[in-house]
């Protein structure tokens, strides 16, 4: 089979979870015997093409009037015509069309959009593509891609949510499978009345792990309590919660690995009044070696949770709240316990025994044959 994977950013640019997702899957595609094409930006000024692991991968230049992934502050006129553009960009709309029908492929699936656009949706039907469209964050109803604003999260009713979505929901017609990496997320979707015309499923975000790693994991411990916080250090992921947590219990050790965004003096100067290590960025596998409780209170509907699955194949125990995907996952994993229950990081369990069943249907393999089976089934 011929798959395009279209998605925001790819190895090795990142800012969260879902490039990790998409790689995994790419990847995992290619060894079971798919060719696998990359269609993503990056903030240069020229196209490049690259091959890393057997997936060939197309990096387009920003189609926009500035790179959006900075968080740089910029005039509120200047984001309203970002977005405008990133309502369906014509510029990225032109290179992705003389690729894909150069590349002729089965299935496009699509992920993350936001500089990308839904454009590329009638990009695959020009060329009898079938689209298969996995919702990673909420781009397609808010450009603020979380459907959280000064505190408060945002109802799919409210007005600005209506009309920035309006262009990309009679867009979504032209898809022919919809995916949510939860069922949450895939509900919200469906509920705002995207994808009538698709068939709809829900497959979670696979991990790399193995039955050494969870072997390992269950034996080693430390009696020392290790609190650690990894993501972006923001208000939205609840950082400001996490120091919070730290001042209240000063017995424990609290590290924090991840980096600020531009507005993050002050929440740099709240770590350190709290006796918050910062780590700045630090790979999944060495911040989890360093802790024992990992806490993510998370403010906005989290749609999956990657950390979570993650510290659970690393033996840790999670203390988040109940939102989003999140809440799902906890019908899952044994592992996690909710901040509203919990008083003090002392009422937390040493450790929590796990085992490769649960972990099953986040399986690298697992996954990538619940999207081969959702290919397969529109072709």
């Amino acid at each position: 089979m011929k798959i395009v994977i279209i998605n925001t950013l790819y190895y090795p640019y990142k800012v969260g979870g879902a490039e990790v997702s998409v790689q995994l899957l790419a990847e995992a595609l290619v060894k079971k015997g798919h060719s696998v094409n990359i269609i993503s930006i990056h903030e240069k000024n020229t196209d490049e093409e690259d091959t890393l692991n057997g997936v060939k991968i197309n990096y387009l230049s920003n189609g926009n009037i500035y790179w959006g992934l900075k968080g740089e502050k910029k005039t509120k006129l200047q984001k309203l015509a970002w977005h405008i553009i990133d309502t369906y960009n014509f510029k990225i709309k032109k290179k992705v069309d003389n690729l894909i029908g150069k590349i002729k492929p089965d299935v496009v699936h699509t992920n993350n959009l936001s500089g990308i656009s839904v454009a590329v949706w009638s990009v695959a039907k020009k060329y009898n593509a079938k689209i298969v469209h996995t919702s990673r964050d909420y781009y397609l109803l808010h450009p603020n891609s979380k459907l959280y604003k000064k505190g408060q999260h945002m109802k799919i009713s409210d007005s600005s949510v209506r009309f920035w979505s309006y262009s990309k929901r009679v867009m979504s017609r032209q898809v022919d499978s919809y995916i949510g990496i939860s069922d949450f997320i895939r509900k919200v979707h469906v509920s705002a009345g995207f994808f009538p015309e698709a068939k709809v499923h829900t497959i979670y975000n696979s991990i790399n792990y193995s039955d050494e790693s969870v072997v390992k994991a269950n034996l080693s411990r430390e009696n020392k309590k290790r609190v650690g916080f990894i993501g972006r250090l923001t208000k939205e992921k609840g950082f400001d919660i996490f120091c919070a947590l730290a001042q209240k219990n000063p017995d424990a050790m609290f590290i924090a690995a991840g980096e600020f965004d531009g507005n993050g003096k002050k929440l740099k100067e709240l770590a350190d009044n709290c006796n918050v290590k910062t780590l700045g960025y630090c790979p999944v596998d060495d911040f989890m070696s360093q802790v024992d409780i990992v806490v993510l209170p998370i403010r906005w509907h989290e749609p999956f949770g990657r950390v979570v699955v993650e510290a659970f194949a690393a033996g840790k125990i999670v203390l988040t709240t109940r939102v989003g995907g999140v809440s799902e996952l906890a019908q899952i994993l044994p592992n996690i316990y909710f901040l509203e229950d919990i008083g003090n990081i002392n009422e937390l369990p040493d450790k929590v025994e796990i085992k490769s069943d649960d972990l099953s249907v986040f399986n690298v393999n697992f996954v990538a044959d619940k999207y081969l089976q959702a290919f397969s089934e529109v072709l």
